[in-house]
């Protein structure tokens, strides 16, 4: 039983962030640059609300040059956060 319990806080801690696809972002529509940066800050973002298996990535050059770049980062940050936070 306590196997069980310990595998689905496991799971739980693991789904907490959902994935992000970059080939998805871009299929709908969404510019490279942008998909790179929402793929970043969804990363950073779940990095800062504490989730174990993803670190903060932020390409600092692009995010101060890129404005796509930058705007894919903000909103995968604000997701990320929303999204985890949720879970818990």
């Amino acid at each position: 039983m306590k196997k069980v319990l310990v595998a689905l806080l496991v799971l739980s801690i693991a789904a907490g962030c959902a994935s992000t696809d970059r080939k998805g972002l871009i299929a709908l529509g969404y510019s490279p640059q942008y998909a790179d940066g929402y793929v970043d800050g969804y990363c950073a973002g779940c990095h800062t609300i504490g989730h174990p298996f993803y670190q903060f990535t932020r390409d600092i050059t692009r995010y101060e040059q890129d404005h796509q770049y930058q705007k894919g980062w903000e909103d995968g940050f604000s997701i990320a956060r929303t999204d985890y936070a949720a879970m818990w």
